[in-house]
């Protein structure tokens, strides 16, 4: 069990985050982030450029003062978005220097916009996690979840190389809805034979029965809450 980011995320040089919208992609990319951030140097690159509202853009001020370097789109500092990535984004993923954390957006065109540094990740070399909620439109069982993860990868032209289950109700979530997604998470991982490496389990839902019921299927992973809802 494993209550801190395990180091398979600094393994390869860029870590992407994709999934449905909602399925807290973001919480995940920031938590790994200010973590690997205390032994690291950290890009952390907002691609989320479908919501508007809860996105990492609305924390900036907490990610600056972590010393992240936070790189998003050319008018990161203006009250517009647009599908258009900040140039630091190539200078980043070309670099020999720091980790990659990606945050990407959950829908076709969110995915577009990593897919066009396809030829560059390739090179370099990434880890592709998938984050699954159950209780998000589009992962609420097995035939969805891999629907979507079939999308993105045909959109990409990458293969998804592990999944993360993340599946809570936000303030209302009860150990029983996590262990209702084990699973259905474990069943997709099995389909797709990639490994089902973590569940994310917000710090104040800790008990010992909830954890040893995880520890069947997969590492825990603690994270703390930063984008308000």
């Amino acid at each position: 069990m494993c209550m801190t980011v395990p180091l398979s995320f600094v393994n390869r040089k860029t870590n992407i985050f994709v999934g449905t919208a909602g399925s807290g992609k973001s919480e995940i990319a920031l938590n790994v982030s200010l973590e690997l951030g205390e032994f690291f140097n950290v890009n952390l690159i907002d691609a989320d450029v479908i919501n508007f509202y809860y996105n990492l853009r609305s924390i900036k001020h907490i990610i600056e003062n972590k010393n992240i370097n936070f790189i998003s789109t050319h008018f990161e500092d203006k009250s517009i978005d647009l599908p258009v990535l900040s140039g630091r984004v190539f200078e980043a993923l070309s670099s020999s220097n720091g980790v990659n954390i990606i945050d990407v957006g959950g829908d076709e065109l969110g995915s577009r916009v990593v897919g066009q540094f396809k030829e560059l990740l390739d090179k370099k070399g990434y880890s592709l996690f998938y984050v699954a909620n159950i209780y998000r439109p589009f992962n609420s069982n097995e035939e969805e979840i891999l629907q979507n993860m079939h999308e993105i990868e045909s959109i990409l032209g990458m293969n998804i190389t592990a999944i993360i289950n993340n599946s809570h109700l936000l303030s209302e979530t009860k150990p029983k809805d996590i262990i209702r997604s084990l699973k259905i998470i474990q069943n997709v991982a099995n389909q797709k034979d990639i490994p089902y490496i973590l569940t994310v389990v917000e710090e104040k839902l800790f008990e010992e029965e909830l954890l040893e019921e995880i520890k069947k299927y997969s590492l825990v992973y603690a994270i703390k809450r930063y984008i308000i809802r």
